[in-house]
């Protein structure tokens, strides 16, 4: 059981009891991250007592662990030099996830609270593209220099470790601070004091542009297992970085996303509980009254073989069977493809490859579905004319839907779409679309209506 949950039956007896020099005692032996957990669980204005309670250096850090919404929250009940510690005590990438959750005259009000280090550092950020390699990353990083020696490096390293974002790697700079190489903390402990930092140097680093996506960044974090990576601006001059736990956040953001997208759900990047009750309905309904004008094809082609049915109504009673089936064989292959082209797995330049591959799986599914298919039919004490008609139908719709499932998230990756959207109910719509075309004409030529 989270900690967080196992105290706070006690915490609430001692805020009902204004008992502040026991809860402060309490807290100041968690883990920051703890704090802000269960401080989300406290109403107004006792979040804010005992936010205060805490030691100075423990607020900028627990403050950072706090969800941006509820950030935006507890400012409104601090003083002006309260805000002012605070914001100026967040690191550079933290404080950009806040302002970019809050009106563009707060946050012009709160930059005016900055000192002019960090005013210029915010500036830098809030400049870039959202999303972007520069907008997330932070510009607190150990920089070191070709003529220092290890001796020296590892000074300066304990006197700015405070002020960077990861100690366990340093950036070695050269003129107007292009980016030469990287050392880490390994090899400087491991290194004779007079060595040069030019000579234990790793040259050549990998890094990012500051334009880059930061889906880009997630993909060469997971590739080479970096702690943080450099970026750098088009000039490769060493601007920023980005840290590892920053970008698990992204990856989780980006996760959420593409599920949203597969639903067939307009994203929001706020929680769910923080996200008004009118602003999720839209941005579902949008989705669905546009599925439900497509899906009216469906009802079009239905309409369309009426005389069909009309004559051997038995056809009726398989075309949920088609439909669901073509849904579920479409779904299954697209959500294999989509998450490939997401994770690297699959790529674009081998997508005859894919086709190939998907041709004969489809293939196989196909001849296994046809068969049960036709077994299954004599439960429903049909003909065996139509149970050849609806098991080459469904065999038919099996591959095709596969194929469909298959290259649509392809082809929406080539127009600069995400593939997420070619999933779910898109798919499923396109499919049912698909099937009912083939199930009623291979109908109409084996029992010749």
């Amino acid at each position: 059981m989270e900690i967080h949950k196992l105290i706070m039956p006690e915490i609430h007896e001692y805020i009902n009891q204004k008992d502040w020099k026991t809860i402060k005692s309490i807290i100041v032996e968690m883990e920051s991250h703890d704090i802000a957990e269960f401080l989300e669980d406290i109403p107004y204005p006792e979040k804010v007592i005992i936010f205060r309670l805490l030691a100075k250096e423990q607020t900028d850090e627990v403050f950072s662990y706090i969800e941006t919404d509820k950030q935006e929250e507890m400012l409104q009940y601090f003083n002006k030099e309260e805000i002012k510690s605070i914001i100026n005590g967040l690191d550079p990438d933290d404080r950009n996830d806040l302002f970019d959750e809050l009106p563009a005259e707060l946050v012009k009000k709160y930059l005016e609270l900055l000192s002019p280090e960090e005013r210029k550092s915010a500036d830098l950020l809030l400049n870039y593209p959202e999303h972007s390699a520069g907008h997330i990353m932070t510009t607190e990083y150990i920089e070191l220099y070709l003529d220092m020696t290890v001796n020296r490096a590892i000074r300066y390293l304990r006197d700015n470790a405070k002020e960077s974002e990861t100690i366990y790697i340093s950036y070695v700079l050269g003129d107007q601070r292009k980016l030469l190489g990287i050392v880490s903390l390994k090899a400087l402990m491991l290194a004779k004091d007079n060595s040069l930092i030019e000579e234990i140097m790793e040259e050549n680093p990998i890094y990012v542009y500051t334009d880059d996506d930061q889906e880009v960044v997630a993909d060469v974090i997971k590739k080479y297992d970096f702690i943080a990576v450099p970026v750098v601006d088009s000039e490769e001059h060493l601007v920023g970085i980005i840290t590892f736990d920053d970008i698990i956040d992204v990856l989780e953001d980006e996760v959420t996303e593409d599920f949203q997208k597969m639903a067939a759900i307009t994203p929001t990047e706020t929680p769910y509980f923080s996200t008004k009750v009118l602003t999720l309905a839209r941005n579902r309904f949008i989705w669905i009254f546009a599925l439900i004008i497509l899906q009216s094809i469906s009802v079009n082609i239905i309409q369309g073989y009426q005389h069909m049915l009309e004559s051997i109504v038995v056809l009726s009673i398989f075309i949920p069977l088609v439909m669901g089936t073509g849904g579920n064989t479409g779904t299954q292959s697209s959500t294999i493809v989509i998450r490939g082209l997401a994770t690297g797995d699959i790529d674009v330049k081998r997508i005859f490859n894919l086709i190939l591959k998907e041709l004969i799986i489809g293939l196989l599914i196909a001849i296994g579905v046809g068969i049960v298919t036709y077994a299954r039919s004599y439960f429903f004490h049909v003909t065996s004319i139509v149970a050849l008609a609806v098991s080459i139908a469904l065999m038919l719709t099996v591959f095709i839907s596969n194929l469909i499932g298959s290259l649509l998230p392809f082809l929406f990756k080539l127009v600069k779409i995400d593939p997420a959207i070619a999933a779910g109910p898109l798919v499923t719509t396109l499919t049912d679309i698909t099937s009912l075309i083939i199930y009623f004409e291979i109908a109409k030529k084996i029992l010749h209506i």
